[in-house]
């Protein structure tokens, strides 16, 4: 009867044991097995598969071999080793408690990019779309999946399902794929292994109270919530690797193209009606003269080196790699303010700010002591305010009922601390008051430095006379306290928890970071470099042929080949349509595509109408003479399939605008082509 009883405990046991020890391997292959099942309900699997099986059996081969502990060990002291090197180079500064509140913010922002993504696809679904549950249910799981990232809840899962399935099979039944979601992989794979979603965030909640979601959910965290330091370099270096890569494959097509050689694409670009928001202001600038063509010819030579230098540099460390930082945030500001590439800017910005933003704000824990008067209630409320926003916690309060001794330390009269708020920068021992304690206040604390520049104007507009009537009259409008309300400090780390320095035997970034790598080598022997020689070697064609599996495989962590900027998208510029509405009284009403100088109306924050549609016209049309409009139908119908009523008529008018003359160019003239009407079309 004993044994009868004891057994099944035993089991029960061993089982719950072997869960604890392979969680993270027992969810990775559930997820799978779902995936899998998506894939093949979608129908998308003939083109998965060769992705798959160039991505999974190796990732699998390595973490069977990663288990053994000669193995296990040698690995974690090797790219231990790895870390500290980049550390000693200065390439990247990881200090993961510090970090955390920044990686958090990143996925906040991140999953509001996603929604906002999403919402657009969605709001310009045709009634066709909703008829096609592919279609619709991918939308809807791109939303849910942005929700759950920015929230912070299931956030590994929901950061995997979209790495994985979202930007596998739903960017290709969606036809969204885009450049954006590459690099948007590649910031997803260091916010799960910084995890990101492990702070200020639903995730953290019900982890804390060990509920059994919260058990499911700490699966995919690392026991303190945080990596080690030496992880978390790794996890920088293996992403920026990834991008480097995609900009190697770019420079290889470049360095193919005439129009990059010799420059002319630099005016070509930014005059681009499809890809530029201010084509037209660009191409009156570049007609005043040969000096704004020569300088856009210029500067389009200068991506050159930075695609090339890009990781070598950052790894050199000093000048070198501030030149890489530097150059990058000019080229996203360019892509976000004046060229159209819808989402891509966004994501290279916050993949940028999780590789090499280690300063600002984020040093510096309690440099900003607050003096302030712990009986007023507006001074309270005031103060637990600043706490909640202060996620890198640079604020230190020193309530005046306890602090006098150091209220004299600082020379402050205990006196005028009742009258006003004060605050010390323990870096410059500066102590400011009143008013300018907001002014200070919003420069130390990165959320509210918004209204930084608002306060410094308020200084001239009355408000240091705003501040002082509130203040003298504060305990009259707002009452005091008889006992000061606790205030909000989160603490990244609980009592007793430390972050390891070095890499854990085991820690999974070992088996991804090596997995990665060989997979980023296939990748790179199979560039395509035309001007090394004219026919590759026989054996590099065998080669080449032999890593293209792995080298698709790569294409999961966002690593693709990448053909932007080049012949095709610069003639994207010469063709394109309107659709006008015509009512029965003959109003006409032009739909939200194209503008007749064939400039992207507001339709375009879709990334289905983008890239799904139009994208496909503007290129497929290039050198092609004619009307259009019958072999586009379909897609021209489905554009305009919502406006329809009876009674209505619409008119589809082709434009075209040959490109500027490229020996001109490189004259340094730019002349316009005349736009001619190709064809009007009643339908």
């Amino acid at each position: 009867m004993v044994e009868a009883v004891e057994k099944p405990g035993r089991e029960n046991y061993l089982l719950k044991e072997l869960f604890e020890r392979n969680k993270g391997a027992v969810v990775t292959s559930v997820i799978f097995v779902l995936a899998l099942s998506l894939i093949a309900l979608t129908g998308t699997w003939g083109w998965f598969s060769e992705r798959m099986f160039g991505f999974f059996p190796l990732l699998i081969v390595l973490f069977l071999v990663g288990r053994h502990s000669p193995v296990k060990m040698a690995t974690a002291a090797q790219l231990t080793r790895l870390a500290h090197w980049l550390t000693k180079r200065g390439a990247f500064v990881s200090n993961p408690e510090e970090e955390a509140p920044k990686f958090a913010l990143i996925r906040i922002l991140f999953g509001l990019f996603m929604i906002e993504r999403a919402f657009w696809i969605l709001a310009y679904l045709e009634p066709s779309d909703w008829g096609n549950p592919s279609i619709w249910l991918f939308a809807l799981l791109g939303l849910v999946a942005g929700a759950l990232v920015a929230v912070g809840l299931f956030t590994q899962y929901a950061l995997l399902y979209l790495i994985l399935v979202q930007w596998q099979v739903g960017d290709i039944l969606l036809r969204t794929a885009t450049l954006g979601n590459w690099i948007a992989a590649m910031l997803s794979s260091l916010l799960i292994f910084a995890n990101a979603g492990a702070n200020f965030s639903l995730d953290r909640i019900l982890m804390r109270r060990g509920t059994s979601a919260g058990k499911a959910i700490s699966a995919f965290y690392y026991e303190a919530g945080l990596p080690s330091e030496a992880g978390l370099q790794l996890a920088k270096l293996m992403t920026l690797a990834c991008y480097w890569c995609v900009c190697l494959y770019s420079l290889a097509m470049h360095l193919g193209e005439s129009a990059w050689m010799s420059g002319s694409a630099g005016p070509l670009l930014l005059t681009n009606n499809f890809m530029s928001r201010y084509s037209s202001e660009f191409a009156w600038l570049f007609s005043q003269g040969w000096i704004p063509v020569f300088l856009a010819r210029v500067s389009l030579w200068g991506m050159l080196p930075w695609y090339l230098l890009m990781l070598p540099f950052v790894l050199i460390g000093g000048r070198f790699r501030q030149y890489v930082i530097i150059w990058g945030l000019l080229f996203f500001g360019l892509s976000l303010f004046v060229l159209q590439l819808q989402w891509l800017a966004q994501f290279e910005f916050l993949f940028f700010a999780g590789l090499f933003w280690s300063k600002g704000f984020i040093h510096g824990a309690k440099t900003l002591q607050v003096a302030y008067d712990d009986r007023c209630n507006l001074c309270d409320n005031t103060v637990t305010f600043v706490k909640a926003v202060d996620l890198f916690r640079r604020v230190d309060l020193k309530p005046l009922s306890k602090n006098t001794p150091w209220l004299l330390q600082m020379g402050i009269d205990p006196d005028d601390a009742q009258k006003d708020l004060y605050a010390v920068d323990s870096n410059s021992d500066e102590a400011v008051k009143g008013y300018e304690f907001y002014v200070l206040l919003s420069r130390h604390v990165l959320l509210l430095l918004p209204i930084h520049p608002l306060l410094l104007i308020g200084r001239y507009l009355g408000g240091p006379a705003v501040y002082r009537f509130v203040a003298d009259r504060r305990t009259r409008l707002f009452g005091v306290c008889q006992i000061p309300t606790a205030k909000p400090e989160y603490a990244i780390l609980q009592g007793g928890q430390v972050i390891n320095r070095n890499i854990v035997p085991g820690d999974p970034i070992s088996v991804v970071f090596v997995h990665t790598m060989v997979l980023l080598v296939c990748f790179f022997v199979a560039l395509p470099f035309p001007h090394l020689t004219d026919e590759p070697p026989v054996a590099l064609k065998k080669i080449q042929k032999l890593v293209s599996s792995p080298t698709s495989g790569a294409g999961i962590y966002g690593v693709n080949p990448i053909d932007v900027f080049n012949q095709t998208d610069l003639r994207m510029a010469e063709n394109w349509f309107t659709i006008t509405r015509k009512t029965k009284d003959g109003m006409e009403q032009i739909l939200p595509i194209f503008s007749e100088d064939g400039k992207r109306l507001y339709a375009h924050r879709s990334d289905r109408v983008y890239f799904g549609h139009t994208v496909a016209f503007r290129r497929g049309v290039i050198g092609k003479e004619g009307c259009q409009f019958d072999a586009y139908r379909p897609m021209v119908n489905y554009l305009s399939e919502d406006q329809r009523s009876k009674d209505d008529t619409f008119v589809y008018r082709q434009y075209a605008e040959p490109l500027p003359s490229l020996e001109l160019i490189l004259q340094g003239q730019f002349v316009a082509s005349e736009r001619r009407l190709v064809c009007e079309v009643s339908f």
